[in-house]
């Protein structure tokens, strides 16, 4: 398969460089093209107004062909398919440093990055691992897992859906298996705004992770017992119930 890998990590995350060599040795063709910096929650942002630096890397784990972009993650896909003279049978962004369950998938700049293949009519996978480290922590679970049930997924991905993957935190032989299943719409992403002591005019977001009903069955509470999760998301947002209720409602 002619597969591109993007993160939101940035082009220096040892997990997109395991990845990228995991599925280089498996004889996929790979190609990536990541941010050069951190680019988290940049969510599906693109940069219409401003000029970007993008640069080719002499060689990245066995890719065919890798750029760093200083552009957003949804960036780094507008970029491949419209410069790189190739025909990708699927996109990958990920994997991430963290988890992208439940409602953060709103802000995610990985997901955002999926979106943006879907979008074009290429399969998409967004893939994160719960747990954040400040050095990245392992992603051999997360990786593995990729790799060894990438035809599978592929065969999953239909036209407007992208596939939402979570892994746990875990050894791979520790973890309990896979769950296909719905997001948790509870828990909000950080949902403070905090002043900085002793400046008036400089805030940061901050927040605790709300406490969620651990008896549903969604993506977080499965992660939280050790199962990895799938999850297609639609592209198409509209509320067909809602929109149907609106025509008799709404009048001149």
């Amino acid at each position: 398969m002619n597969i591109l890998l993007t993160n939101d990590d940035g082009y220096e995350s040892s997990g997109l460089m395991l990845l990228c060599d995991g599925l280089s040795s498996c004889g996929h063709n790979v190609y990536v093209v990541a941010p050069s910096a951190q680019r988290s929650a940049f969510s599906h942002s693109v940069n219409l107004h401003k000029e970007l630096n993008i640069s080719k890397l002499d060689e990245y784990c066995g890719a065919k062909i890798a750029y760093i972009s200083a552009g957003t993650p949804a960036d780094c896909v507008k970029f491949a398919l419209s410069a790189l003279d190739v025909k990708f049978d699927l996109i990958i962004s990920g994997p991430n440093n963290g988890t992208n369950a439940g409602f953060s998938v709103l802000y995610s700049g990985t997901v955002g990055a999926a979106e943006e293949g879907a979008v074009n009519g290429i399969p998409a996978i967004a893939l994160s691992r719960l747990g954040w480290y400040p050095d990245g922590g392992s992603f051999a679970s997360v990786v593995e897992y990729l790799v060894r049930n990438l035809n599978a997924l592929f065969d999953a991905c239909i036209c407007g859906t992208l596939l939402n993957i979570n892994v746990p935190d875990l050894p791979m032989e520790q973890i309990k298996g896979v769950k296909i299943c719905p997001l948790n719409t509870e828990r909000i992403f950080y949902d403070n705004f905090i002043k900085v002591e002793g400046d008036d005019d400089i805030w940061s977001i901050k927040g605790e992770w709300l406490e969620i009903d651990e008896s549903k069955d969604n993506d977080i509470t499965f992660n939280n017992r050790g199962y990895i999760t799938v999850t297609p998301i639609l592209l198409d947002r509209t509320n067909y119930a809602v929109l149907e209720k609106l025509k008799g409602l709404v009048k001149c």
